[in-house]
């Protein structure tokens, strides 16, 4: 395979996939992954749900797009991103600048299922709202902005990891 050569972007509801997807991608390309949730947290020593607690959601998304737009301007990365990203004109603008933006699509049953599933991450939206109707509401409200950022879209739902990492070395190639 040619040596792909800008950012790779995973965007995606979370519970979508994206932390798995983006390290098993990076042992097979080679190349290191961020997940921009755990690094900005790593950066601001304060977990998600701590930033959560102590700012609101605007100054957060404001803070993660200067992070992220800056951090965009170095070596190449793989980047699982988090789920709220695509809120921000900006993002959107430089992940269509800097790389190739892959869309993890899971229904909301599934991202249910999953972080009800999923003891080891503290997620500050669901853990305040742990109910079906909250994803659904979150995923309309974010939709158009996945699809338009998007490159390539993959369904998730059923499908094992690896089979999803398959798919996205073909879109590389």
């Amino acid at each position: 395979m040619a040596a792909y050569t800008k950012h790779i972007f995973l965007i995606g509801m979370m519970g979508s996939g994206k932390t798995t997807i983006a390290n098993m991608l990076s042992d097979k390309l080679n190349i290191p992954y961020i997940d921009t949730d755990k690094d900005l947290s790593s950066i601001l020593s304060l977990s998600m749900e701590e930033i959560f607690n102590s700012l609101s959601e605007e100054k957060f998304r404001v803070l993660e797009s200067v992070y992220f737009v800056e951090h965009l301007k170095n070596q190449q990365h793989i980047y699982a991103t988090g789920g709220g990203i695509i809120l921000n004109q900006n993002n959107r603008d430089a992940m269509e600048q800097y790389g190739k933006t892959i869309f993890l699509k899971a229904s909301s049953n599934i991202l249910f299922n999953r972080l009800m599933n999923d003891k080891h991450n503290k997620r500050p939206f669901f853990e305040k709202n742990q109910n079906q109707k909250f994803l659904t509401d979150m995923w309309n409200h974010r939709k158009k902005h996945y699809i338009e950022s998007a490159d390539h879209i993959i369904n998730t739902d059923k499908k094992q990891y690896q089979k999803i990492v398959d798919e996205i070395m073909e879109i590389l190639k």
